[in-house]
């Protein structure tokens, strides 16, 4: 099947083509083509963290 993409001019346009498409029961994705240097400062915090291993003493119990 073909796919389209489609180019809403304000948010109220992107609402009702989301409540069609959900009335229609078509699948759609989100994709963000705004704020991309956003969305990749964002992905390399999050792979720094994984990659960064904090060890931290355990507390002991009962204190």
């Amino acid at each position: 099947m073909e796919s389209i993409i489609v180019h809403p001019k304000n948010p109220m346009e992107l609402v009702a083509l989301k409540s069609v498409l959900k009335d229609m029961n078509i699948e759609f994705e989100k994709f963000h083509t705004k704020n991309n240097f956003h969305n990749k400062k964002t992905i390399q915090k999050i792979t720094d963290r994984k990659e960064k291993k904090i060890d931290r003493t355990p507390k002991p119990k009962g204190l």
